[in-house]
C-alpha cells in the first residue's frame, strides 16, 4: 500500500531497518519531514566491546532540493549519540543515516539531482549551486567524484577532429574520436598532439585497433597518418566538405580582393570630393559595387542547385527591382573572372554530388578535373588541382556510402560532417564555462552530456583523488 512514508523512503534511499519515517507536515510551501534512527540496546564498543549507552539525541538539518511541484523539502534526522559504558575506554560515536553521506550536509537524493543538471551543457556549476543552495566548489567536486567515464570501443567507422577548447595554453585544441553510424563522441582526447596522441591510441589493445575499417578526417597530415601508424586495416577518407571548403577559402579571397579594389577607388573618390568642397569626411556609404560584393557574395560561391527563388522587390539601395536573377546579373558585372571562376567550382560541386559507390567513376572524373584545372588560367585552380593530386586516394574513398542505422534503406556518404555539427556543443560550454581549466572535468561534463547510457560512479572518488595543483600564486603587494 502507499503511504507517504514508504515514498519518502524509497526517494531518500533509507535502506536500513534502523530508521522510520516519525513525521509529515505541511506548512505553505514547506514540506517537512522528521526521520528517526530507531533506539537500539544491543550495540557494543568496537575496541573493547562492551555495551554502548545513549547520551541523548541531536538533529541533523541536511539541505535538499526544491521539489518538481514547487514545494521546498525539509528533512529533520534524529539520532543518538553514544558513549562506551567501560569506564577505561573513551570510544563515543552517533548514528549515521544511509541517505546522508558522512561529513555532508546534504542527502544523495541533492547529489543524484546536481548530476541530472549537469546534464544539461548549458548551465555553469555557479547556476546549478544557486538551484540547490550548495556552493559552486561542491558542485564541482561532487561531479569529479561521482563521474569518471571511461572512453568507448573502437568502431568500424571512425571520424576525427580536433576542437577547440582552450583550456589552457597546452590545450587548446581537444581531438574527438566519434562514431560515425551513432553519432556518439568515444572519447576526447586533451590535445592533438603527437606526445598526447601517441600513447593513447598505442595503449589501445591492438585487436581492437584492426577492428577499424574506415578513417575520416580532414587534410591535417598527422590524422592521415594514423591509419598506418594505429588503424592497419582502415582506409582513410578525405573529408569533402573540408575539400571544397579550401577552394571557396581561395574564391572568398578573389572575391575580398575586388571588393577592395572598389573601396580603394571610393577613397580616393571621397578625397577628390573634399578637396572641391573643402569638407573632411572620413567616411561614406558604401557605393553599389562594394554593397553587392558584401551581400551577394553567394552568387558565386553557393551551388545553383540550392539557391531559393527571391520575389522582385524594390532594393532601396541598388534603387531598383531585384530578384535573384537580378543579384547574378549585377554581381557578375562586377569582374570579368566571376563566370568563369564560378563555372569552374561548379565543375567540383557536381562531382562532389555524383559517382554513389563508384570509386572507379569517381577516380577517372577526378583524374579530368586535375587536368581541367592544373591548365586554368586562374592561380586559384592550379593550386587546387595540385591540392586534388596529393590527397587523389583519400578523396576517392570519400565516395563510399554506407546504410544508416536507423533505416537501411538510407545511404550515407562518410564524411566528417556529424562531427562538426558536434563542435557546436564544445563551443557552447567553452563560451559559458567562465574561468574553468580542467580538461578532465571539461571532458567528462560534455561526454556526461552527450551520452545517454552514461553511469554514475557506485564508488565515489576521494577528494585527494580528484585534487590537483592549482596555479602559483604571484608576489602580493601593498
Amino acid at each position: 500500500m502507499f503511504t507517504i512514508d514508504n515514498y519518502i523512503s524509497s526517494a531518500l534511499d533509507i535502506v536500513d531497518e534502523d530508521s522510520t519515517v516519525t513525521g509529515y507536515n505541511v506548512d505553505g510551501n514547506v514540506k517537512t519531514v522528521t526521520i528517526t534512527k530507531n533506539l537500539r540496546h544491543d550495540l557494543l564498543c568496537p575496541l573493547c566491546g562492551s555495551k554502548l549507552h545513549s547520551r541523548g539525541k541531536f538533529i541533523r538539518h541536511p539541505k535538499n532540493q526544491v521539489l518538481q511541484d514547487g514545494y521546498v523539502l525539509k528533512i529533520n534526522a534524529i539520532g543518538r549519540k553514544w558513549e562506551c559504558s567501560s569506564e577505561t575506554c573513551s570510544y563515543n560515536c552517533r548514528d549515521q543515516f544511509e541517505f546522508i553521506p558522512s561529513r555532508k550536509q546534504v542527502t544523495n537524493i541533492i547529489i543524484i539531482m546536481i548530476l541530472i543538471a549537469l546534464k544539461d551543457i548549458r548551465l555553469t556549476c555557479r547556476q546549478v549551486a544557486a538551484q540547490f543552495r550548495v556552493s559552486d566548489t561542491f558542485v564541482h567536486q561532487t561531479f569529479l567524484q561521482y563521474v569518471n567515464l571511461k572512453r568507448k570501443p573502437l568502431t568500424e567507422y571512425l571520424c576525427i577532429d580536433e576542437v577547440y577548447l582552450n583550456i589552457s595554453p597546452t590545450c587548446k585544441y581537444a581531438l574527438v574520436i566519434m562514431d560515425f553510424l551513432t553519432g556518439e563522441p568515444l572519447d576526447i582526447i586533451e590535445s592533438r598532439r603527437q606526445s598526447v596522441t601517441e600513447p593513447y591510441f598505442l595503449s589501445i589493445p591492438k585487436e581492437e585497433r584492426e577492428k577499424v575499417k574506415f578513417l575520416c578526417c580532414d587534410m591535417y597530415d598527422p590524422y592521415v597518418n594514423y591509419a598506418p601508424k594505429y588503424f592497419p586495416n582502415a582506409v582513410v577518407i578525405t573529408d569533402s566538405f573540408h575539400v571544397l571548403q579550401w577552394l571557396l577559402r581561395l574564391i572568398k579571397r578573389y572575391i575580398n580582393d575586388v571588393k577592395k579594389r572598389y573601396q580603394e577607388r571610393d577613397r580616393k573618390l571621397l578625397q577628390e570630393k573634399n578637396h572641391d568642397s573643402n569638407r573632411d569626411f572620413q567616411t561614406s556609404a558604401d557605393s553599389k559595387e562594394v554593397y553587392l560584393l558584401k551581400n551577394g557574395q553567394w552568387v558565386i560561391l553557393k551551388n545553383r542547385s540550392g539557391w531559393k527563388y527571391m520575389e522582385a522587390r524594390y532594393n532601396r539601395r541598388m534603387d531598383m527591382v531585384m530578384d535573384t536573377y537580378a543579384w547574378e546579373r549585377e554581381v557578375l558585372k562586377l569582374d570579368k573572372n566571376f563566370k568563369a571562376i564560378r563555372d569552374l567550382k561548379d565543375l567540383y560541386e557536381s562531382f562532389n554530388e555524383q559517382f554513389v559507390n563508384d570509386l572507379d567513376g569517381a577516380a577517372d572524373r577526378l583524374d579530368t578535373l586535375i587536368e581541367i584545372y592544373s591548365q586554368s588560367s586562374f592561380q586559384i585552380f592550379r593550386e587546387f588541382a595540385a591540392l586534388l593530386k596529393s590527397h587523389r586516394e583519400t578523396i576517392v574513398n570519400s565516395f563510399v556510402y554506407v546504410k544508416d542505422i536507423k533505416n537501411e534503406d538510407i545511404l550515407r556518404r562518410l564524411s566528417n560532417g556529424i562531427l562538426e555539427s558536434f563542435n557546436n556543443i564544445p563551443s557552447a560550454y567553452r563560451t559559458q564555462s567562465h574561468g574553468v581549466d580542467c580538461f578532465e572535468f571539461s571532458r567528462n561534463r560534455i561526454l556526461w552530456h552527450m551520452w545517454d547510457d552514461a553511469k554514475i560512479s557506485l564508488v565515489p572518488r576521494t577528494k585527494e583523488e580528484i585534487h590537483r595543483e592549482g596555479k602559483k600564486r604571484g608576489p602580493y603587494k601593498k
